[in-house]
């Protein structure tokens, strides 16, 4: 199962984390859910305009994001991942996770 998490204080999301593998389709074969996230998080996180303010680091299969700066575009930009993420929860309710800590 994909897990997602993330942390927000005063409708500025701090953190967020994705890990796991989703476990939807057969060894060997593609993932659709796995694509989704993945499409999902590394596409929004391309819109990101100030990196600066971003520790964020992106290995196989997991993604953190901790926020040193908040500003208002960027967050809309994260929380439209999260959106994202959990609309793919409402079908995908099995294979993804998301939750606010």
């Amino acid at each position: 199962m994909i897990s997602v998490s993330y942390r927000a204080k005063d409708d500025y999301v701090l953190e967020l984390r994705v890990s796991g593998h989703a476990d939807f389709a057969k060894s060997n074969e593609l993932d659709l859910v796995c694509a989704c996230v993945s499409s999902i998080v590394i596409g929004g996180l391309n819109q990101i305009a100030d990196d600066k303010n971003y520790v964020m680091t992106v290995k196989s299969g997991d993604v953190m994001v901790n926020v040193l700066k908040t500003n208002t575009i960027d967050n809309s930009v994260i929380m439209t991942i999260i959106t994202q993420l959990k609309t793919l929860e409402t079908k995908y309710s099995k294979n993804i996770n998301v939750k606010n800590l």
